[in-house]
């Protein structure tokens, strides 16, 4: 090898030693990765705020104002006293009971009051709170069993109607707002064979109309 070659050998190395500490020691260029990351982490973060927005949006009260409406509904429902199940076959009891939109109290044989039964007590009061305050009439019936005479029976049912009227003008409705009348044994809703049915027609019915 010629002194022209090792000279051209000897730059060569030189040139690649003085290139590398260039790009090395001052850039600092050797081990820095391509910058791939930061695509991901602009991905990132409008996920971030959508989680921040879902968790902010979950404490909403809708769910709660369903919940809450349903619950008023619920205590609606159930705010009208109610005695205990009625059962035919207590015949020497004072019993309460709803069909459709009216109230029917029954009575043992031979009764005309109330006796003393909480829950019907309760239902009273209820009603001539309604009553009062919305100043509508309450329409009481009287019905009679088959047992006796069709004129006595009539008037058995209005002393059971009455009884009922006395007892809510007590409460503070107003006589004019009361409407009693008997229909005897007109209008049966059971068999008069039987002890039980006629447990069932001996009754008042109590209906709120305008």
């Amino acid at each position: 090898m010629n002194s022209k070659a090792l000279v051209l050998i000897i730059f060569a190395a030189w040139s690649a030693l003085c290139w590398r500490w260039y790009v090395c020691g001052i850039k600092e260029a050797c081990n820095k990765k391509p910058s791939v990351e930061t695509p991901n982490l602009i991905q990132t973060q409008p996920i971030q705020r959508d989680t921040l927005a879902s968790e902010a949006i979950q404490p909403e009260t809708a769910p709660n104002s369903a919940t809450s409406t349903q619950n008023n509904v619920e205590k609606k429902q159930t705010a009208t006293p109610s005695a205990k199940p009625f059962k035919p076959s207590n015949i020497d009891q004072v019993q309460m009971e709803r069909v459709k939109d009216y109230m029917v109290i029954h009575f043992p044989y031979n009764s005309v009051r109330r006796e003393d039964n909480d829950a019907i007590d309760a239902y009273l009061t209820q009603l001539a709170s309604e009553l009062k305050s919305s100043g509508k009439k309450v329409h009481i019936t009287g019905h009679t069993d088959f047992v006796g005479e069709a004129a006595a029976n009539i008037q058995f049912g209005l002393k059971r109607a009455n009884s009922i009227r006395d007892m809510l003008i007590k409460k503070g409705v107003k006589k004019s707002q009361i409407i009693c009348k008997s229909l005897g044994d007109k209008k049966p809703v059971a068999t008069n064979d039987t002890p039980q049915g006629r447990y069932k027609n001996r009754r008042v019915e109590i209906s709120v109309g305008k």
